[in-house]
């Protein structure tokens, strides 16, 4: 089978009987009741938001990773005991005879200290504004896919794409998903966007503690 590059949302939803979900409650719990932003991270969010302004039309993939996206992820700390994040990784499952899942992950975190274990979140498709060449929601469905076939417990799969200035924040649970509108990091939004991705921790805690719960 293909690599997730190749994928599209159509394509995945018609391989594993995906169904989109307009009104997702798990998608709408975690966009919501999010963790604060303090004055000085504010501050240092609107510069990263000007500097994201001034230059998402000239970057490449590298230099948007490099110069904005790595700057943001440094607000979250998901370097935890118990998990961290990991970037480039190969991701593989066997899910029939002759079908296989593989690919490599912009970014994930998962349990595991030299090797993702049990992802939880996924950042897929770092592309550039005007990039629109392939299907990055489809990507990103394919790679969760993959980790739900490989993970020991089954709990929902978060994860986000990013075109240019634009997040968009995705949930996988059983066969259902869930997309949300578009997230601007060139304007306020941007604090919004740094929220989810703090609420996103607090959601890997809270699944890590149930699983110690249930043995």
């Amino acid at each position: 089978m293909k690599p997730f590059s190749q994928w599209t949302k159509e394509e995945v939803e018609m391989e594993f009987n995906l169904r989109k979900e307009p009104k997702n409650k798990k998608l709408q719990n975690w966009l919501t009741a999010l963790p604060a932003v303090s004055v000085d991270e504010k501050v240092r969010l609107n510069q990263l938001s000007q500097r994201l302004l001034n230059y998402v039309h000239d970057w490449n993939e590298e230099e948007l990773k490099v110069y904005f996206i790595a700057f943001l992820l440094d607000f979250i700390d998901f370097y935890q005991e118990l998990y961290r994040p990991f970037l480039e990784r190969d991701l593989s499952v066997e899910y029939g005879e002759g079908k296989r899942l593989w690919g490599k992950v912009d970014f994930l975190v998962a349990s595991g200290t030299q090797s993702p274990k049990e992802p939880f979140f996924f950042i897929h498709e770092y592309k550039k504004q005007l990039d629109t060449s392939n299907d990055p929601l489809g990507q990103l469905l394919a790679a969760m896919v993959t980790a739900q076939k490989l993970n020991n417990h089954s709990h929902p799969l978060y994860g986000a794409y990013i075109i240019g200035r634009h997040w968009y924040f995705v949930i996988l649970d059983e066969t259902r998903y869930a997309e949300s509108l578009a997230y601007d990091a060139t304007k306020e939004e941007i604090t919004e966007i740094v929220s989810i991705l703090r609420h996103t921790k607090m959601i890997i805690d809270r699944l890590i503690q149930s699983f110690s719960n249930h043995g």
